[in-house]
């Protein structure tokens, strides 16, 4: 996410965009930007071997695990930021229907893109946007943005599997809200190992979305290979 700033803020307006892809080795948790660290249980995630960051983007807190997470940067003066956020829902929504997953994009289009949830929320994915994909009425993406003086930042995480359930027991809060919170993510947001029993590796869905780029939007992508440092391909979804 370092990355993602520091590329954020050196784009020029004739700059082409950039798309990444990573995942999180160890698992991290992470904060919106507008968001306050006081109930991160840090004792906790150090006992358990993960990390802790703070986003550029806005939102809510998020258990990065078993997740695809991807970025992009635009230009800020070639395209709205609602339009970005829905472009690339759709986009994800249709290189997971060309896999076989029945998903959902669920649009109001008078508000495409617009955020609901507000800074003092805490766990993510558990308030929806007004552009989602979805299955089932339950959440598979969740994205945040951060609008820079030359540039748009678009985080987002897709869910493989269902480690980010455990978000709440890396929070200072009492048993009664752990359970409660664990609960409402649960019935909120569902991952791809629950939609379909085979598992899907993260490099299959990104070759999906790539070819939803070049092939059906005729985009041009100079892809890179992922290693491990880009991606942590020791981790098992």
């Amino acid at each position: 996410m370092a990355i993602d700033y520091f590329l954020s803020t050196k784009c020029q307006s004739d700059d082409t965009p950039i798309l990444r892809f990573y995942g999180w080795s160890p698992f991290c948790v992470s904060i919106g930007y507008h968001q306050k660290d006081e109930l991160v249980d840090f004792e906790k995630l150090e006992q358990d071997g993960y990390d802790f960051v703070q986003r550029p983007t806005g939102g809510r807190a998020i258990l990065h695990a078993e997740e695809l997470t991807y970025s992009v940067i635009f230009p800020r003066n070639s395209i709205h930021h609602r339009q970005l956020y829905h472009f690339f829902h759709q986009i994800f929504a249709d290189a997971l229907k060309a896999l076989d997953y029945p998903v959902e994009l669920k649009s109001d289009n008078e508000k495409l893109g617009e955020l609901t949830h507000r800074a003092d929320d805490f766990p993510c994915f558990t308030k929806s946007a007004q552009t989602e994909v979805q299955y089932k009425d339950k959440k598979l993406i969740g994205s945040a943005q951060k609008i820079y003086q030359g540039a748009i930042l678009q985080h987002g995480s897709l869910l493989i599997g269902k480690k980010h359930e455990n978000l709440p027991y890396y929070l200072k809060v009492n048993r009664k809200t752990k359970d409660f919170i664990k609960k409402e993510i649960k019935e909120k947001t569902i991952c791809l190992n629950e939609i379909k029993k085979s598992r899907i590796s993260p490099e299959k869905i990104i070759e999906s979305i790539i070819n939803q780029l070049e092939l059906v939007r005729g985009i041009s992508v100079n892809s890179k290979k992922l290693n491990e440092l880009e991606f942590g391909s020791s981790q098992k979804y």
